[in-house]
């Protein structure tokens, strides 16, 4: 016997039968209501699957699962997926497939506005819980607008002998990828042509009162064995590997434009270019002021690690500066050979680069959260962006408390997070859905803003703010280091 819901979608709406392919009919009935401007989300809590078929848009969608990816893509052309919740997925400390999205064999693939956060932890290598997996003969896809957050690499771009092409990740905020070694990267393009990767702000911390879970972050933006690469105005911070930077052009990548990004505390360096020909390091700022231990600490380099040709390359119009872990030497530039002989031409290194930028948060403030909305700002516990009308749908916060809309969230964060005596560092706190905020250990006004602190030895400053009945708390620690650092 049909249900009345069956009977309305065959006679009413005249579904395809592409719909058996997704397998909840609360799902279809979702997408309908949509369409009428019916504010209603299914749930799903198996995989959904969209197999071999044309122009399907999921929106509203919200997903978790138990076991299997969320989402899997396959062989599909012009398919949407926006404003959706989408996780935790899968399966803990496994090797068992537990995405967020996995697109293969597809092409006009679209991935808008939604909050992506699989959670779960990979038990090793390779690529069983990212947030988004593309691969196996991808064209033509766009992430824009995303919030994603923990997975094993954010975004893994992995193209099989560089079949995928045209792939373009712009305006998505990226938290926190969990790794394990080798990935561990907000994105990640291996074997691929024509990859863009702009205006994003990727975030890595190990602040687990702020943040659900810690970084295990290896580069936070990495290309290799890819040809065409445009990698401009994103916003990099955070990441402690002593191998990783925050952008890396490695093994056989070609072609890269590494232009207008701003890097801030990314580790052991900031961009490093290893090998491939044609690179341009053009109008970077880099300030990296928590140097790692083993790494090389370089804000910017160039150095063929690789079998493969390198160079030319040309360093132009940058500012950077780096400490080693001494916290008196400088090394905003290095040139470790390989390469030919770079072009750098009105570069600003060290102590006058230091000048410039310190402190960051205040020079080069991090983008509202996501930074480049499709169509509407992703319902997440970290937006913060107001350029776009909140997408419709459940989210989940960091914060007690009842009522509707947004989640109650608080963030603190400190520019830089290691200081040396006499110096001084800027805590910047933001929430949502707060009706006031109070500081531990300084003084705060207002639900969002920055203060400058100078404390005399290593200090935990918090941030309470309360609303919709309950209140959220962050936190961050200000390392001072006595007796070294710059004189100014």
């Amino acid at each position: 016997m049909k249900t009345r819901l069956a009977a309305f979608v065959e006679e009413c709406c005249r579904i395809p039968r592409f719909f058996a392919t997704i397998s909840n009919l609360a799902l279809i009935f979702s997408i309908l209501v949509a369409a009428v401007g019916v504010a209603e989300a299914a749930t799903q809590t198996t995989t959904l699957t969209i197999s071999g078929q044309n122009n399907v848009v999921i929106s509203g969608l919200t997903i978790s699962t138990t076991s299997g990816d969320c989402i899997d893509i396959v062989n599909s052309t012009n398919v949407t997926i926006q404003a959706s919740q989408i996780g935790p997925c899968g399966t803990n400390n496994s090797l068992a497939n537990s995405r967020g999205i996995s697109v293969s064999g597809s092409s006009g693939v679209h991935i808008y506005d939604n909050y992506i956060h699989v959670e779960k932890l990979a038990s090793g290598c390779c690529d069983s819980h990212d947030n988004v997996f593309i691969t196996n003969g991808i064209s033509n896809v766009e992430l824009r607008g995303n919030v994603l957050a923990y997975g094993e690499s954010n975004i893994e771009i992995n193209g099989n002998n560089g079949t995928n092409n045209q792939i373009s990740v712009i305006g998505n905020f990226l938290l926190n990828p969990r790794g394990p070694f080798p990935r561990g990267q907000n994105v990640q393009s291996w074997s691929n042509t024509n990859v863009t990767v702009n205006n994003n702000y990727g975030l890595s911390s190990q602040d687990t009162g702020t943040y659900l879970y810690a970084e295990n972050q290896e580069d936070s933006i990495n290309f290799g064995f890819t040809n065409g690469i445009d990698a401009e105005n994103n916003y990099v911070t955070g990441g402690h590997s002593p191998s990783g930077c925050g952008i890396t052009v490695d093994e056989a990548a070609n072609s890269a434009n590494v232009v207008s990004n701003i890097l801030s505390n990314t580790g052991q360096c900031g961009i490093g270019i290893t090998s491939g020909t044609n690179q341009l390091v053009d109008r970077n700022k880099v300030l990296n002021l928590t140097p790692v231990s083993g790494g090389g600490n370089t804000a910017i380099f160039v150095w063929n690690q690789y079998a493969e040709s390198c160079g030319p390359v040309t360093v132009s119009n940058n500012i950077a500066e780096e400490l080693k872990p001494d916290m008196v030497t400088h090394s905003g530039w290095w040139d470790g050979g390989g390469c030919g002989t770079p072009t750098s031409t009105n570069n600003t290194w060290n102590q006058a680069a230091y000048n410039l930028l310190y402190p960051m948060a205040t020079t080069n403030p991090p983008p509202l959260i996501p930074p480049q909305p499709y169509s509407c700002v992703a319902t997440s516990p970290y937006s913060t962006q107001t350029s776009q009308p909140p997408c419709s749908g459940s989210g989940s916060g960091s914060g007690s408390g009842s009522g509707s809309g947004s989640p109650l969230t608080a963030t603190l964060a400190a520019s830089p997070n290691a200081i040396s005596t006499g110096q001084s560092s800027t805590l910047t706190w933001n929430s949502t859905s707060a009706t006031s905020c109070s500081g531990a250990g300084f003084a705060a006004s207002g639900i969002s803003g920055s203060a400058t602190v100078a404390p005399a030895a290593t200090s935990t400053y918090s941030i309470t703010c309360t609303g919709n009945g309950g209140s959220a708390t962050g936190s961050a620690t200000v390392t001072v280091k006595k007796n070294r650092g710059h004189n100014h």
